[in-house]
């Protein structure tokens, strides 16, 4: 009988799938197991732990995550991991080369295998590169990006792709100037690039036809943003110059107003004759 009660028990506390994979239906009448048999049973329940590959969060993350603006980033971070794009073939042929523009560090990965499968440990070494440059913090990066930044590198000499900006954590996007509340470098999925030797005139138009994800165009900066977003296009040009206006003076006016000089001071001695006695 105690074990009849400890396997109801277990059966209320179960999740439903776990009730309907591991252990059948279950009867409406209490079904009595020795314990070798309900031993058994339980090693049939699926394992529903958390995955060991997932970043840790830390508690100044937990912190600086909470603390204002960044609550919605951090809503809008979990709701979009749960759905990332999967990975693509867009025509590269599954080796990257990167260099970061602010510490020159150079990577050539082969990530994907002739089978069409995926190299953990390259992409591993994509994404240590492609760490926030404030904190060093890495994520696994989009692999449909790494995808995209190939065939994108393919199609002008596979000579390799000079990195901008890849991961940022919150911190680092707010410290941005112009960066999105919600971009998509803290989901992983964005890269500011720039290719040596090529216009961003002709790498936005190449990320364009592959229609992957969104191209941002930045002619005066010189570099392209692609991510694995939704599809969409835009320019961020040059601000204006703001023409001087110099304002007309009217010389009457001033005059009148301006103060009158003073007359100058005598500087030679003036001589009179002495005048004339009358005798």
């Amino acid at each position: 009988m105690r074990y009849t009660l400890i396997f109801t028990l277990l059966l209320s506390i179960l999740p439903a799938p776990a009730r309907a994979q591991g252990l059948g239906p279950v009867a409406l009448e209490p079904i009595e197991l020795k314990s070798s048999n309900l031993l058994e049973q339980l090693a049939y329940i699926p394992d529903y732990s958390v995955e060991k590959d997932t970043a840790p969060v830390t508690e100044e993350d937990v912190r600086d995550l909470e603390e204002g603006e960044d609550s919605e980033t951090y809503i809008f971070i979990s709701s979009a991991l749960a759905q990332a794009p999967e990975p693509v073939n867009l025509g590269g042929n599954g080796s990257l080369t990167l260099t970061r523009n602010d510490t020159g560090e150079k990577l050539t990965a082969r990530y994907r295998l002739a089978d069409g499968s995926y190299d953990g440990e390259e992409l591993a070494k994509i994404d240590h590169l492609m760490r926030c440059r404030l904190t060093g913090r890495e994520i696994r990066m989009s692999v449909k990006l790494i995808e995209l930044l190939d065939a994108v590198e393919d199609k002008f000499g596979k000579k390799g792709l000079t990195l901008l900006s890849g991961y940022r954590t919150p911190k680092l996007n707010g410290k941005v100037p112009g960066a999105a509340k919600r971009s998509l470098h803290m989901l992983g999925w964005a890269a500011d690039i720039k290719i040596p030797g090529y216009s961003s005139t002709k790498v936005k138009k190449a990320g364009q036809k592959l229609a992957a994800g969104g191209v941002g165009y930045y002619p005066y900066k010189g570099f392209t943003h692609l991510d694995v977003g939704k599809t969409r296009y835009w320019v961020v040009r040059r601000p204006p110059h703001r023409r001087r206006v110099r304002r007309r003076v009217n010389n009457a006016a001033f005059r009148r107003a301006a103060p009158r000089k003073a007359p100058p001071a005598a500087n030679k001695t003036v001589f009179r004759k002495p005048a004339k006695i009358k005798s």
